[in-house]
């Protein structure tokens, strides 16, 4: 007995060291810059949401650091603007749109000082934007709701930092801007010339990921997806206590951070679904018009196939 038992341990032990020695899977790692829109993940967080989900959250300092993370597959998932996915996509094989976070219904604004009150009196001034494709995109579309084109102002590019200090200086006669500066702005006599109401569905914020590791990561993706959902639940449900803890996390009091949130329509399953399924997705047209943008601006080469970038897999697992 001692003979057979012995014969056991020697043949199960190797295996229960291989177990005990075997090495955790990998986090989920998602990355964005701070921007209300994407504040759900970090309440999510908060709430303990993702508290059985292996998840490593990276903030960044701007769309442009995000990306960089992105192309060096530091992040399994990013919330990057619409634009900047479909630059990515360029560069990225396998690249997939999986949901659709946010989109700005009069979030994104265009402020003028005091005196200029129609988009045509900004002929010839100059106009302060971040260098990202969003905010070029959506003066673009402001510019073409008046009839005129890029080369009709001097474009003046500023950081979101110093937005503020450019219009109070009268160093630009306008700004591309959104969230807490708009605020700001207004206080010092700035007024909405244009907002982006006026382009619904044209400004959008998007989860990317690599088909690869779609089917790596599958399950905890799903997870994710769900606890966005959740967190949306939260904010309906909730408004108040969500609005508490979200304005922490940007450092704003809460007020600031709801005036913040005006016009952003946050995305759930169900809108996804609408937006994304079916031969021609709702959204194709909003990815088409960003394309040739890009295209127009010498940004890309060549457009993406709307039928293979865009992704429902985690959608419709979640729907089962």
């Amino acid at each position: 007995m001692k003979f057979i038992s012995g014969i056991i341990a020697a043949v199960l032990l190797p295996v229960l060291l291989a177990a005990c020695e075997k090495t955790p899977a990998p986090p989920l790692l998602f990355g964005s810059a701070v921007k209300p829109g994407y504040e759900p993940v970090y309440l999510a967080r908060e709430l303990g949401y993702f508290s059985a989900l292996n998840l490593r959250i990276a903030e960044y300092g701007n769309v442009s650091e995000v990306q960089q993370a992105f192309r060096r597959h530091e992040l399994h998932l990013a919330a990057v603007p619409l634009g900047e996915a479909l630059q990515l996509n360029r560069e990225i094989p396998g690249l997939k749109i999986v949901l659709l976070l946010d989109a700005s219904n009069g979030a994104d604004v265009i402020l003028a000082a005091s005196g200029i009150t129609d988009m045509k009196q900004l002929q010839g001034h100059r106009i302060g934007v971040e260098n990202s494709v969003q905010g070029r995109y959506f003066l673009s579309l402001a510019l073409k709701s008046a009839g005129m084109q890029a080369g009709d102002v001097e474009v003046v590019t500023l950081t979101a930092a110093e937005q503020e200090s450019a219009f109070r200086a009268r160093k630009v006669d306008a700004v591309v801007t959104a969230g807490a500066l708009r605020a700001h702005l207004t206080e010092v006599g700035a007024h909405v010339l244009f907002d982006s109401a006026r382009v619904p569905g044209k400004i959008l914020d998007v989860l990317l990921a690599r088909d690869d590791d779609i089917g790596k990561y599958h399950n905890e993706m799903m997870e994710w997806v769900q606890d966005w959902n959740r967190a949306l639940e939260f904010i309906h449900t909730r408004p108040e206590q969500a609005m508490q803890i979200m304005s922490k996390h940007e450092h704003m009091d809460a007020t600031e951070f709801g005036s913040a949130m005006q016009g952003i329509e946050l995305l759930e399953t169900q809108r996804n679904s609408e937006l994304l399924s079916g031969e021609q997705p709702a959204v194709g047209a909003s990815v088409e018009a960003v394309q040739r943008f890009l295209l127009e601006q010498g940004l890309i080469d060549m457009g993406a196939d709307t039928s293979t970038l865009l992704d429902t897999s985690l959608l419709a697992a979640v729907k089962r």
